[in-house]
């Protein structure tokens, strides 16, 4: 048994929920970069090569602290805190008092002026908005840093739906948030696209909601899943404009 094409996923479709972390910003190097001076401010006498491995650390969080987080079982800061406790253990040191508010400080701003939107988003947004489809955000991240990040890349007012944590208490892979999102973008889920990086997030969970989706694999990883992959979002903007160049079929 052969993946769904990607234009048998998009016809029809009336909107679109595109994830927002390493799909349309590069989520892990801003991480990783702003970790990387937060981690300088807490263990100043450590050597920067340790610096970024702590901050690579606290990005891939071995402890799944943020799946607890999006899962609605822990509050913001205790995810952040327990992972900065794990790098801590991980690296033989001590979270020394006042840890938590030297993180921050180092953190925000660097996060910020680390921001950088992939290269091809432009373009998908500029192909939907030709053909007349919303497209909506759908993350796991809180409303805060969300609009921080939109903020920094001037995007915030070219989102009408922005669904975060914050909006149910809860995130992706519930049902519920992926039905919430189709409900304020006003379409109908089995006429939605999802898109992004994280197969159990962006794809296995918005079609346990009824949604069709694509996989954004932009590290060429592939899965054993039957799902339709790209290795980029021009893949999807140069299929829009395929599916559009001829009538519509509806399913």
């Amino acid at each position: 048994m052969n993946p769904p094409s990607l234009a048998a996923v998009l016809d029809g479709v009336r909107a679109v929920l595109l994830d927002v972390d390493d799909t349309i910003v590069d989520t892990e190097e801003a991480m990783v970069a702003a970790g990387t001076e937060a981690a300088a401010a807490i263990w100043p006498h450590r050597s920067g090569l340790d610096h970024r491995a702590m901050a690579q650390r606290y990005y891939d969080d071995p402890e799944r602290w943020f799946p607890r987080y999006a899962s609605g079982d822990v509050p913001f800061d205790t995810m952040r805190s327990g992972r900065l406790a794990e790098v801590a253990v991980a690296f033989g040191l001590e979270v020394p008092d006042g840890a938590h508010r030297s993180f921050e400080d180092a953190y925000a701003p660097a996060f910020r002026s680390a921001q950088r939107l992939f290269p091809d988003v432009p373009g998908l947004l500029s192909a939907a908005e030709q053909e007349g489809l919303p497209v909506a955000l759908l993350t796991n991240s809180a409303h805060a840093p969300t609009r921080v990040k939109l903020e920094a890349l001037d995007l915030a007012e070219r989102f009408e739906v922005v669904v975060t944590t914050d909006t149910l208490g809860f995130g992706k892979p519930d049902p519920r948030v992926y039905l919430e999102a189709c409900r304020l973008v006003g379409a109908e889920p089995h006429r939605v696209v999802c898109i992004g990086d994280s197969i159990e997030w962006d794809v296995l969970g918005a079609q346990a909601a009824g949604l069709r989706a694509v996989w954004l694999d932009r590290g060429g990883l592939g899965t054993t899943e039957l799902v339709a992959t790209v290795r980029g979002l021009d893949e999807v903007a140069a299929a829009l404009d395929r599916r559009f160049g001829s009538p519509l079929t509806d399913r």
